[in-house]
C-alpha cells in the first residue's frame, strides 16, 4: 500500500509494525516533506532506540521516497548525545530521494545479519557514527554530509561473522558545509564484532586521515577497505597508508589486537553489485522498485491538459501551484490559465516520475525546438542559483531529452 504525504512538517514518532509490510511512504518534495521528532537514545532519561528513534520501521518489504526524516535534536543542535532519525528492523527495506538528518546515531540498520537494505539517490547528515549495526547495506549515488567539523566517524558496524558483504558504498560524495576541506573524518570505527565496509568510487570532498579507519573500538574488523577514492576534483587519492592493525581493550586495559583486509582488487571491487550484495536466497531485486516511470508527455487541447498513457503507470499526481490538486487514472486534467502545472506518473510501487512541467511559458515552441517533448532538469535564476518554482522576473529553464541533449530556454514570468 502506497501513502502519499503532501509538503509539510509532520512532528511525530512512526512506527511501522512487522505485521504492516509492504508500505510505501512516498512524499510530494523531498525537502519540504519532513517527518521530525527530537527523542533522545543516549544521555540522561535515554529512551531504547525502538521507540527513540523518529521513525522506526519493523516490517519488511517497506519503501520510502522524496521525504526527509530528522530527529530535530542532533539537526537543530548539531550535537550528540545519540538522537536517531531512523531504525530499520526489518529485511529488504528502500530509500530513493529521502533525508536522513540528525547528528550522532542518525541511522540504526538491521541487527539480523541476513537483513538488507538498499539506499540511492539520498542525503545522509550526521557526525559520530551516524550509520551503524549490522546487516547487508548497498548504499549508493548518495550524500554523506558530515556536520562536525573534526572527528567523526561514518560508520561503526557490529557484523557478526555470518554477515557476507557487510556495509557497501558506491559512488558516493561525502562532503561537508563550508569549505568540506577544512573538515575531517574517519570512515568508520568498529563497534563490535567483526565490521565488514567498503568503499567504491567515492568523492571525498572532505579529508580523510591516510588512515582511513580508527583504530579501536569494541570490535576488530576484518575488511574495512576503500577502492578509487578521489578528492573533489577527481584526483585518486593514495590508498597505500590504510589501517590494516587494530585493537580491542579489556577492562584491566589488556589489549587484543587483529587484522583486516584494507584494500580491494579490480576483480574484487567488480563483485560488489546491487545483484550479489542484496539478491539473497530470494532473489531480491530492488532496483526495479526505484526504477520510476517515463515522464508524460503534455499537451494542451480544448481547455485541459492531456498526455499519452504512459507505460507502467498506475495513476498520475497533477499539482498546481506546488500544491497537490488531484490524483487520476485518466489521461486528461482540466486546465486553469495562469497557473503552473506539474504532471508525474505513479509506477506500480508508488513512486513518481520526473515531473513535466507546464505552463503557457514552458509549453512554447522556441527556435523550432519544442520544449513539452523534453523533462526540466532545473529551473534557474540569471546569476545561477537553482530554485524550485519559476520566479518573477526572468528564468532560465533547462531542458534534457532522452538522447542526453539539453536547451536552456529564457522565460520571463
Amino acid at each position: 500500500m502506497a501513502i502519499f504525504s503532501k509538503n509539510g512538517e509532520y512532528n511525530e514518532h512512526i512506527n511501522v509494525p512487522a505485521s504492516k509490510p509492504y508500505l510505501h511512504f512516498i512524499g510530494q518534495d523531498r525537502d519540504k516533506t519532513i517527518i521530525y521528532d527530537d527523542k533522545l537514545c543516549g544521555g540522561d532519561n535515554a529512551l531504547h532506540v525502538s521507540v527513540g528513534a523518529t521513525v522506526v520501521v519493523n516490517s519488511n518489504n517497506c519503501y520510502f521516497e522524496n521525504v526527509t526524516l530528522e530527529n530535530s535534536w542532533g539537526h537543530d543542535k548539531q550535537a550528540g548525545p545519540q538522537a536517531l532519525a531512523l531504525n530499520t528492523a526489518g529485511d529488504r527495506t528502500i530509500f530513493k530521494n529521502v533525508a536522513m538528518l540528525s547528528y550522532q546515531d542518525t541511522w540504526i540498520t538491521p541487527s539480523t545479519s541476513s537483513y538488507r537494505a538498499y539506499v540511492t539517490d539520498c542525503f545522509i547528515e550526521g557526525a559520530v557514527d551516524f550509520i551503524y549495526n549490522s546487516g547487508d547495506i548497498y548504499i549508493e549515488n548518495t550524500t554523506l554530509y558530515i556536520n562536525r567539523k573534526s572527528g567523526g566517524f561514518i560508520v561503526a558496524p557490529s557484523h557478526a561473522e555470518d554477515v557476507k558483504w557487510g556495509y557497501v558504498f558506491n559512488n558516493c560524495t561525502i562532503t561537508a558545509p563550508g569549505v568540506p576541506s577544512e573538515t575531517d573524518v574517519w570512515l568508520g570505527r568498529p563497534w563490535h564484532n567483526s565490521p565488514k565496509t567498503v568503499f567504491l568510487h567515492t568523492k571525498a570532498e572532505v579529508t580523510i586521515p591516510a588512515a582511513g579507519w580508527y583504530e579501536t573500538m569494541g570490535g576488530l574488523p576484518v575488511l574495512w577497505a576503500d577502492y578509487m577514492t578521489t578528492d573533489a576534483k577527481g584526483n585518486f587519492l593514495d590508498l597505500s597508508q590504510r589501517r590494516d592493525t587494530y585493537y580491542t581493550t579489556d577492562s584491566e586495559g589488556n589489549k587484543t589486537y587483529g587484522t583486516a583486509k584494507n584494500f580491494l582488487t579490480d576483480a574484487e571491487a567488480a563483485q560488489y553489485t546491487v545483484k550479489n550484495v542484496l539478491s539473497g536466497t530470494d532473489s531480491w531485486q530492488p532496483k526495479l522498485v526505484t526504477e520510476a516511470c517515463e515522464a508524460p508527455k503534455v499537451s494542451l487541447k480544448d481547455g485541459y491538459l492531456s498526455w499519452e498513457a504512459v507505460p507502467y503507470a498506475i495513476c498520475y499526481v497533477i499539482t498546481k501551484d506546488d500544491i497537490v490538486v488531484g490524483f487520476t487514472t485518466e489521461t486528461t486534467f482540466a486546465y486553469e490559465a495562469g497557473s503552473q502545472y506539474k504532471i508525474q506518473a505513479a509506477n506500480e510501487y508508488g513512486g513518481l516520475s520526473q515531473a513535466t512541467l507546464y505552463s503557457e511559458e514552458s509549453n512554447a515552441i522556441v527556435d523550432d525546438f519544442n520544449v513539452n517533448d523534453m523533462t526540466i532538469e532545473g529551473i534557474y535564476t540569471l546569476d545561477g542559483k537553482k530554485v524550485r518554482t519559476m520566479q518573477k522576473g526572468v528564468n532560465l529553464i533547462r531542458y534534457i531529452a532522452s538522447d542526453g541533449s539539453t536547451k536552456v530556454v529564457k522565460i520571463l514570468k
